[in-house]
């Protein structure tokens, strides 16, 4: 389905897709998706996908955006917005991102300032092929709040990254099955970062070893990755919570990039559980 107009309205209805994306829009400000669910029929059975170009939901240009109570599976992307300011998302179900790089997110935020992202499970496993999970990329004042992020294969994707993005805010959010790192702010390349805050956010159940035929995490096994740019505002770490590391002594790095008085807790707790989305047309 390709929409090219403003103001669309899509709701209520199962998409299934081979070739290209579930659902693209290019230049259509103020759309709304809503009550959906759509499958990425073309995928193998497990790995990587066919093409990147294989997202269940690609938006192009079109700020003011409303996603939500949308199911989406074995996508390249779950869902990809680049250039979309002031997008809202929520209530999504979100299953087994495929790749290939630069794809294999579940959500990806490119460009895309002062979009939110909340109430969310995005839900991976042996099948799939992952980046980051969760990946807010050139996108300052992004929020990403009360949401489950489970297992990561990639042995350089990080379940939420903030990357060369300011003043983002994470909260509420629990990483299970992370490799090279739960959270993670960070600039990239000449584009900076800093001000980013993690608040309660939670980490159970780490691995460090090779996983489904990809390498090791580079990270050794990393809770937190925390850089800034040159004067740019520390970030800051608040009430958060681990639990069952792999790597229990590789919380933060670098602990530089923080505020003092940042506070972890090692304790167990039971993670949130994932959205089950019901749909009163099926």
């Amino acid at each position: 389905m390709t929409i090219l107009h403003q103001g669309v309205i899509v709701r209520s209805c199962r998409i299934r897709h081979a070739m290209g994306s579930g659902i693209y829009a290019r230049g259509a400000a103020g759309i709304r998706l809503q009550d959906l669910e759509i499958d990425h029929v073309g995928a193998p059975p497990s790995g990587t996908g066919p093409s990147q170009n294989r997202n269940n939901i690609k938006l192009e240009s079109c700020p003011d955006a409303i996603i939500t109570r949308v199911k989406a599976s074995r996508g390249s992307s779950n869902i990809y917005v680049v250039d979309c300011p002031g997008s809202q998302m929520s209530f999504l179900e979100l299953h087994d991102a495929r790749g290939p790089f630069p794809r294999g997110q579940n959500v990806q935020f490119n460009r895309s300032p002062d979009t939110s992202l909340e109430d969310f499970s995005a839900e991976n496993g042996p099948t799939s092929w992952t980046e980051d999970n969760i990946s807010v990329f050139h996108s300052d004042r992004c929020v990403v709040r009360r949401g489950l992020v489970f297992y990561n294969n990639s042995p350089t994707g990080a379940g939420v990254m903030l990357e060369g993005s300011f003043n983002c805010l994470v909260e509420d959010v629990d990483t299970v099955q992370q490799g090279n790192g739960a959270f993670s702010a960070v600039p990239q390349g000449k584009v900076g970062s800093g001000g980013c805050s993690f608040n309660r956010c939670r980490i159970r159940n780490t691995y460090n070893e090779q996983r489904d035929g990809r390498d090791a995490p580079t990270s050794n096994g990393l809770s937190f990755q925390t850089r800034i740019s040159e004067g740019a505002e520390k970030h800051s770490i608040k009430n958060c919570c681990v639990y069952a590391l792999a790597n229990p002594g590789n919380i933060i790095w670098e602990t530089a990039a923080v505020h003092a008085g940042w506070s972890i807790e090692r304790k167990a707790f039971d993670p949130r559980p994932p959205l089950e989305l019901a749909f009163d047309w099926q």
